[in-house]
């Protein structure tokens, strides 16, 4: 597998964008960027399980620029299952090689449900010194009755790299408990930034979730929204990006045109705001 290395974005992209990276040195806690490219009407994709290409060639290379700046890139396993996606950084940073570009590809996948194979493009990439080996985070509930075929599986991977990460408090059916045991697990894996792709269901629930701060309060977990906006209708049958409830909570707003498409990027209150 050799992929392309993208073009480089010019320094006024670079500015814009700026402001948004994760800070040096890290804090105490996960910076979490949220980023995903979405239509006009505010679909992801043209249906469940459909790949859908949005973003154009300007705004793919400023997603591979927002990579190689954050330790871990995490997507849930619909997504993954889907699009197959290498979860590796194609821009060039000088310096670095390839796989010290690339984030650490993170599967949120509770019940082990992407069986990932070797020859996934997640795989691959680590196999060609392309990117890092990913890590599948499951329910350590579900771990601990694993069956026997998964325990092969899960050798077959390891051996090859990949780690399936068991977490106790991921669940299926709490989001709240759920990124609040992900970010404590990722933060003592060494993941001092993360970078969230997607999919809907991953991007829907974190947006409306709550963890706790050092002090007790309910914060949000994310600390940047940055939203890549093409110019296209996906349709009522589309795969849409609608949190529960309304909120109020970016600030420091700017925008910036990528080709055809148009990026904004803010920040993003930890304190909720309604309206």
């Amino acid at each position: 597998m050799t992929s392309q290395l993208l073009d480089l974005l010019p320094d006024s992209s670079t500015s814009f964008l700026s402001p948004y990276l994760p800070p040096s040195p890290p804090s105490d806690r996960v910076f979490v960027t949220l980023t995903y490219a979405a239509s006009l009407d505010s679909r992801i994709a043209l249906g469940h399980g459909q790949r859908t290409q949005l973003s154009g060639s300007e705004s793919k290379c400023m997603t591979h620029y927002l990579r190689a700046h954050h330790d871990g890139l995490l997507v849930g396993v619909n997504t993954f299952l889907a699009d197959n996606p290498g979860l590796n950084c194609r821009y060039s940073i000088a310096g670095k090689s390839a796989v010290e570009a690339s984030p650490r590809p993170i599967i949120i996948d509770p019940t082990f449900r992407c069986k990932i194979e070797i020859r996934s493009k997640a795989m691959m990439a680590a196999a060609s010194l392309e990117g890092k080996e990913p890590w599948i985070l499951v329910s350590a509930e579900w771990r601990n009755s694993v069956s026997h075929s998964d325990l092969v599986h899960i050798q077959s991977i390891e051996r090859m790299g990949a780690r399936v990460i068991p977490v106790i408090g991921l669940q299926s059916d709490n989001r709240n408990e759920s990124w609040a045991a992900i970010l404590k697990s990722l933060k003592e894996l060494g993941i001092h930034s993360l970078m969230v792709e997607g999919g809907a269901r991953v991007i829907n629930d974190l947006l409306c979730t709550s963890v706790d701060d050092i002090n007790g309060t309910k914060v949000s977990p994310v600390d940047v929204v940055i939203i890549t906006i093409a110019p296209v209708y996906l349709g009522k049958n589309g795969v849409e990006v609608s949190p529960a409830s309304a909120l109020d909570n970016l600030y420091d707003i700017t925008w910036d045109q990528f080709g055809r498409d148009c990026v904004m990027a803010s920040f993003n209150k930890r304190l909720r705001a309604a309206f």
